[in-house]
């Protein structure tokens, strides 16, 4: 994957396949109580799609950005990664926002599984003026959604590394390493829940490593290793013994590995980006990289160009993804489902993220403006079908939510017809007279209100 063969107008294929790869695995992964979690790749070790999203992401940076600061100076290549980062933080909003919607109408639709749902936002829903103030400064980052924000944070300190790499490369290189260094000596966290205390699960601190790391490749700062058998054979036995220390059927199964484990679990963690971790990742994609040059005339079949599709749309459909997968476990809350029983959620699942792609792609192509004359002789009836059919799918989710089906609380406090005549009879009363002014009923004798009498005690049944 070398950035300087690329043109303004010519992709990675590698790169966007990858992406899209890393976007399939998060949606399954992500999803709760899915089976389909033990059979991705992040059962092949510590490393899982995580690394490999955010290691593209720094790749993928050096190539948009990188070509910026080249021609535009520092400056203006600031601005631009100011402008990407207010987008990102829209976009976190914008998902926060959905996940909120998505657990309101889940809870109100099924109070039974209320409990897990609430959980994720529970800080939110008790605390509500205080947690948007939170959000908005990024102190409350719930878990489901915390990718975004460590993205944010490290695409800030992007400018600063490039200046430091106009000065040396090694300068931009030790500053990312001496970062992670001090974080986890000096245990260096930000702050995801003020009430809890809880700390975002991916440390920014730390997980810059990774992004540099993709970016430093991309950029040429560090030269892509070439093909050696006994460095294939040395990253190939290293993958085979991180194996068991993320796989059930390895550590349970061999309790010294499992001793192993628990004892080198820092080096291990995700949060902090353990050593032990990011080597494992650094092995895994020096073999599927040899692998892919060797047969890169896959990634233009029909399966890989559906997958690149994905990652040409990496944002909007990572968050399409996450509300997916909470949907999705919704849905298995309570089936025990097996690989089998889950196979249509996870693959309807991935067809929506794979048509919405598809959607994505053609309405970035502008079809509007390559249209070089009107259609002759349109079928009226055919468009007329289609608007109305528009018209309805705008419409109805709006009448739904707004339905008293939709909002039972709303429904159990609003009173009938009965209870209003009840409650507040000179007030029906005016809404009679109301409807008598200027018909026949106007000349009717007038409707008063007499208070019933009192009730008639009845003897008691012999």
């Amino acid at each position: 994957m070398k950035s300087d063969i690329l043109t303004p107008t010519t992709r990675n294929l590698q790169l966007d396949f990858f992406r899209g790869l890393a976007l399939m695995i998060i949606f399954i992964n992500h999803m709760p109580f899915n089976p389909w979690f033990a059979y991705t790749p992040s059962r092949l070790g510590p490393s899982d799609a995580a690394e490999t999203f955010v290691f593209l992401s720094g790749f993928a940076a050096a190539i948009a950005f990188g070509r910026t600061f080249k021609q535009a100076g520092i400056a203006l290549g600031s601005v631009r990664v100011l402008f990407r980062c207010s987008q990102i933080y829209l976009a976190h909003l914008v998902s926060f926002l959905l996940m909120s919607i998505l657990v309101i109408l889940v809870t109100s639709w099924d109070a039974t599984h209320a409990t897990w749902h609430l959980e994720k936002l529970k800080y939110f829903f008790d605390h509500t003026p205080q947690a948007l103030l939170a959000l908005a400064s990024l102190r409350y980052v719930p878990n489901f959604i915390d990718i975004l924000p460590m993205y944010l944070v490290i695409l800030l300190w992007l400018p600063m590394v490039w200046a430091l790499s106009r000065i040396h490369v090694m300068l931009a290189l030790g500053f990312s390493v001496s970062l992670y260094v001090a974080a986890r000596y000096f245990g260096w966290e930000l702050t995801a829940d003020p009430t809890t205390g809880r700390v975002w699960y991916f440390n920014p601190f730390c997980w810059q490593l990774v992004f540099f790391t993709g970016f430093a490749f991309s950029s040429g700062w560090l030269p892509i290793p070439p093909f050696r058998r006994s460095l294939m054979l040395l990253c190939l036995a290293y993958a085979i013994f991180c194996y068991p220390l993320e796989n059930a059927y390895g550590y349970d199964r061999l309790p010294w590995f499992a001793a192993f484990r628990e004892q080198w679990e820092p080096l291990l963690n995700k949060n902090h980006l353990g050593v032990l971790r990011y080597l494992h990742f650094l092995a895994m994609t020096y073999l599927l990289s040899h692998f892919m040059r060797k047969y890169s005339h896959w990634l233009t079949s029909k399966p890989a160009r559906e997958i690149i599709a994905l990652g040409q749309q990496s944002l909007p459909i990572f968050i399409l993804g996450i509300c997916l997968s909470f949907l999705g476990g919704v849905v298995l809350e309570g089936m025990h489902a097996d690989f089998i029983d889950s196979l249509w959620v996870n693959l309807a699942g991935l067809g929506l993220m794979l048509l919405s792609a598809r959607l994505l792609n053609w309405l970035d192509r502008k079809p509007w403006k390559n249209l070089t004359q009107p259609a002759v002789n349109p079928d009226w009836s055919k468009q007329f079908v289609l608007a109305s059919t528009l018209v309805i799918l705008t419409i109805a989710p709006l009448q739904l939510l707004q339905s008293p089906a939709a909002n039972p609380s709303l429904a159990a406090t609003t009173p009938t017809i009965a209870e209003t005549v009840v409650a507040e009879p000179d007030l029906a009363i005016v809404g009679l007279r109301d409807l008598a002014v200027g018909s026949e009923l106007s000349n009717t004798e007038q409707v008063t209100f007499t208070a019933p009498e009192a009730a008639i005690e009845l003897p008691e049944p012999l």
